[in-house]
């Protein structure tokens, strides 16, 4: 057998773009398959991109592989999906905890405990990472503290100690401070400061007018040092590698203009030092032009500054002569020739600079108009690709999130959901979403135009669903929005053979249509792929209450309500469906009845199109069930003028009236419902029903001819067995069973007639099982007592009535069962209660007025029992025992006369009925007709009296002879 891995695989294999790929990833992820699991979310988030789970679960792949900073993008982009849900939240939480990364935790974990204060297991993993971040400890402050950044004016190197530097003490070996260079002086006789981490260096000195002595504090070799360091090293510059600052460099000479009196040639050579420590290694000192003489320092004459020729006088030119001619200065010029040469000079000069050309303009200066307006151009192009590689990233982002939002939406299937998946949908086409939000936007559009009548909404869908970037979108809008059969059966053949990978909304759509045809196996398989989608589709776990509901289960149809509910309190088809099912159940109507009004109340949980009138229907027979028959009547006359009349309104009516024993007006709802839909066996059974509760029951039979249905068979029963047909009644329940199972209540009319025919044990038995399961069906305890009656267990039958009462308190069968039971047993102060709650449930029951009536006159209420009796007569005027207690009525008030006329009526009805032959003789005797008395006891007796009828028979006749002799 194949494992479920092997199954996720072959799934996501026969349709890449399925949704499995996340409960695949997960599962590779639970067995250390990491880098299957991360190219697994890879593939899958290309057609899923708003998949908050996979997002997540491809984090955790990379947390277990090491790579924390892909981890930490995943879980990011899966938080900005939906930034105000705290699903995501939640799940990155619980991801870095169980990894032990506490800080990086603690932030996501405050945020969903700020988004849902009340879940204690949130709070449980924000105590878990404070804890963490607790015990890790605070790291060192050196360490956490940035290093300062180096001042504008600071030289920022890797500290390298000068040749004749000690080694610092304060900083390791192994650490570099960002530190400026320390330059050594020129004279060995200052001492050299200490290297600090920053120094500001004094402002360059090109050097210093000769003749002119150091300053006091010898700074000038230091501050030439520093400026030459700046030349040939500017600051922040890289030191060449092949000239480091460490290696040592041949000494260079600072170059002075000569005095005057100073002879040319080599430089004397200075005494070698004795044995000096060699100097640190020295930047480059500047050669820079000489400042100016003072006046006292000018030469004696300009020649020695002309360049040209040497002067007249035969001084000598070469190098050579040159500590020659220092030794023995030339004879100045006279004034004269010196002025002279000065203008022969500046002739020249100024011939050979108007001779030469003037050099061209650089490229820049030619064209800077070009270059400004080029750079400038770059800049906004620069710009606007910035802006626009940006607004791309935001608007995808922001489409992404936008799907998702609508996609939860179109999951909870509300009239205000869908306005607001619209609404997301609609921002996000407008900055050029992709296939998933065009397809969204046309399924969200086909189901707001054909379950809400919008018209824009229609006009979009059918936009939509002719573009090719719609998808399943544009099928889900062709089928919902097909008006022609040629069109609806294309679309329905298109529904069906989409893939199991198709959106939701297509496998809800597809569900129904195979339950419309029959085939509920194929349509419980399409809606639970609908109803297991991430987010469910709340719409189609209430077609699976529905089908649980309409195959009997409405335990398990019940059960399904409730898990939509849990998730949306005001979803109109659940809620709907759970009112049927406590129908179905008979019980936690007020429930039924609370959810019923707020959905009503709340405008954006309306009802949709297809569901109004079964939500009125459901909304009316609640309100019967729960005491307010005439609120449920005024409801569906609403729902008739705004809906228009149908036989499903004329029929939910029938009901109101039934549940609330208005027997007539029962039969002519039913009526309605009847013509208004000939085919109806449901309508045919309300009628049926309203006939019997009035006693017509040959009509009750004539109404259900023809029909062969289970509920049509039951009531068909019903009238037989009142009728005493019990032979013909247990062959109309025979006929309703199933594979050897017949429904409960005709079960319960089957025990019944068992009863009925004297075989009370077997009935018994039936009637045990029925009682004891977990949903009773009505009339089973009262039943059970009737047959324990039939066996003679006076107290065991009055228990299980008492049982049958604290079931359904609104039964009047239990109450008047109970009643009558007490009343046949002498204790009519008991039974009368009971009775009277038997009347107040339903007043058009003659038996259970005409036992009230009984147990007032066996309780003295002589004149209050003759007007529950005339009630009786009214409505059944040939009713025998009736017409006996009211003889016996008005015998209690001494009124024999008409004691004698009621006892009359009824022999005339039922001449042998040895109870009413006694009644009439007692009303003889007490009129003072002796002689009818006594005919009337012997009748009595033939007929067949017993007990202390028979003995009051036998004194009467016996009084009358011996008076006769």
């Amino acid at each position: 057998m194949a494992t479920i891995l092997e199954k996720y695989e072959q799934i996501l294999a026969a349709d890449p773009r399925s949704r499995i790929f996340v409960e695949l990833a997960r599962a590779l992820l639970e067995r250390g398959q990491h880098a299957r699991a991360i190219e697994i979310c890879r593939q899958g988030l290309e057609h899923h991109p708003s998949s908050i789970l996979g997002r997540v679960i491809w984090g955790r792949a990379l947390l277990e592989s090491g790579d924390t900073k892909g981890a930490n993008d995943q879980f990011e982009i899966a938080i900005a999906v939906d930034p105000g849900s705290p699903y995501a939240y939640n799940l990155v939480g619980e991801a870095l905890v169980a990894k032990g990364l506490f800080r990086e935790a603690l932030p996501v974990l405050l945020r969903a405990v700020e988004l849902q204060p009340a879940d204690a297991r949130v709070r449980g993993w924000l105590e878990q990472a404070k804890r963490g971040v607790r015990e890790d400890g605070a790291a060192p402050a050196a360490e956490d503290a940035p290093a300062r950044a180096a001042g504008a004016d600071e030289v920022t190197e890797p500290y390298r100690p000068l040749a004749d530097e000690p080694p610092r003490a304060d900083a390791p070996p192994d650490l570099e401070a960002t530190a400026t260079f320390d330059l050594p002086p020129r004279a060995a006789s200052r001492p050299r400061a200490a290297a600090s981490p920053t120094v500001t260096p004094a402002p360059p000195v090109l050097a210093r007018e000769p003749g002119r002595g150091s300053p006091p504090d010898g700074g000038d070799a230091s501050l030439e040092a520093a400026l030459a360091f700046d030349v040939a090293y500017p600051r922040n510059a890289a030191v060449p590698a092949q000239d480091p600052l460490g290696a040592p460099e041949a000494p260079v000479r600072l170059v002075e203009p000569p005095d005057v009196d100073e002879p040319l040639g080599p430089p004397e050579q200075p005494a070698p030092a004795a044995e000096a420590a060699p100097a640190p290694p020295r930047p480059p000192p500047i050669r820079a032009t000489p400042p100016p003489l003072a006046r006292d320092e000018l030469p004696a004459s300009l020649l020695s500054l002309i360049p040209g020729p040497p002067p007249r006088g035969g001084a000598a030119t070469a190098m050579g002569a040159a500590p020659a001619a220092r030794a023995r200065p030339a004879a100045a010029p006279d004034a004269a020739e010196a002025e002279r040469i000065a203008a022969e000079y500046e002739r020249e000069v100024r011939e050979r600079l108007l001779a030469a050309p003037e050099p061209p303009p650089s490229f820049l200066r030619r064209h800077r108009r070009a270059v400004l307006a080029g750079a400038a151009a770059f800049a906004l192009l620069a710009g606007a690709a910035v802006y626009l590689v940006v607004d791309a990233r935001i608007a995808a982002r922001n489409a992404v999130g936008a799907a998702a939002r609508a996609r939860a939406g179109l999951a909870r299937d509300t009239a205000a959901s869908l306005a607001e998946a619209a609404r997301l949908l609609a921002d996000a086409r407008r900055m050029g979403a992709g296939p998933e939000v065009t397809s969204l936007a046309a399924q969200v559009a086909a189901v707001r135009a054909s379950e809400f009548g919008d018209e824009e909404a229609r006009a979009l869908a059918a936009e939509l669903m002719g573009s090719d970037a719609a998808g399943d979108g544009a099928l889900a809008a062709r089928f919902l929005l097909a008006e022609q059969p040629g069109e609806r059966a294309a679309a329905e053949a298109a529904i069906l053979a989409a893939p199991p990978s198709s959106e939701p909304l297509i496998q809800a759509l597809a569900g129904r249509i195979l339950a419309g045809r029959g085939e509920r196996e194929a349509s419980r398989g399409r809606l639970e792929i609908a109803a297991h989608a991430n987010p469910p589709l709340l719409r189609a776990l209430s077609d699976l209450g529905d089908a649980a509901l309409a195959a009997g289960d409405a335990e398990g149809a019940l059960a399904t309500y409730a898990a939509v509910l849990s998730a949306h309190a005001t979803h109109p088809r659940s809620v709907v469906g759970a009112a049927e099912a406590r129908l179905a159940l008979n019980r936690d109507l007020d429930a039924a009845r609370t959810s019923l009004a707020a959905v009503e109340a709340d405008e954006g949980s309306a009802p949709p199109r297809d569901l109004r009138l079964r939500f009125e229907l459901a909304y009316a027979r609640v309100l019967a069930a729960t005491g307010d028959a005439p609120g449920a009547a005024a409801r569906l006359a609403r729902a008739t003028q705004s809906l228009g009349e149908s036989a499903p309104l004329a029929a939910a009516l029938a009901d109101v009236h039934l549940a609330a024993r208005a027997w007539d007006r029962a039969e002519a709802a039913a009526a309605r419902a009847v013509a208004l839909a000939p085919k109806d066996e449901g309508a045919k059974v309300l009628l049926a029903r309203a006939r019997i509760g009035r006693g017509r029951l040959a009509e009750a039979l004539a109404a259900t001819e023809g029909a062969d249905g289970r509920a049509v068979r039951v009531q068909r029963a019903i009238a037989r067995y009142r009728l005493g047909q019990f032979a013909l009644a247990r062959a109309e329940l025979e006929r309703t069973a199933r594979d050897g199972r017949m429904p409960a209540e005709a079960a319960v009319w089957y025990a019944l007639t068992d009863v009925a025919q004297g075989r009370a044990a077997r009935g018994r038995a039936l009637l045990e099982k029925l009682a004891t399961t977990r949903s009773p069906p009505p009339l089973a305890h009262v039943a059970l007592g009737r047959a324990l009656e039939a066996e003679g267990r006076a107290a065991d039958a009055e228990k299980a009535y008492r049982d049958a009462v604290t079931r359904d308190p609104r039964a009047p069968e239990a109450a008047l069962a109970l009643g009558d039971l007490l009343l046949r047993r002498g204790r009519a102060g008991d039974a009368l209660p009971f009775l009277e709650k038997a009347v107040a449930l339903d007043p058009a029951d003659p038996d259970a007025r005409r036992a009230l009536g009984a147990a007032r006159l066996a309780g003295g209420e002589a004149s209050a029992a003759r007007a529950d009796l005339d009630a009786v007569l009214l409505a059944r005027p040939k009713d025998a025992a009736a017409l006996r207690l009211l003889s016996a009525a008005w015998l209690a008030e001494s009124q024999p006369a008409e004691a004698r006329r009621a006892a009359d009526r009824g022999l005339a009805v039922a001449p042998r009925d040895p109870a009413l032959l006694l009644a009439g003789a007692r009303a003889a005797l007490a009129d003072g007709d002796r002689a009818v008395a006594r005919a009337l006891a012997e009748r009595a007796l033939k007929a067949g009296a017993r007990g202390e009828d028979a003995a009051e028979a036998r004194r009467l006749a016996a009084t009358q002879t011996a008076k006769r002799r």
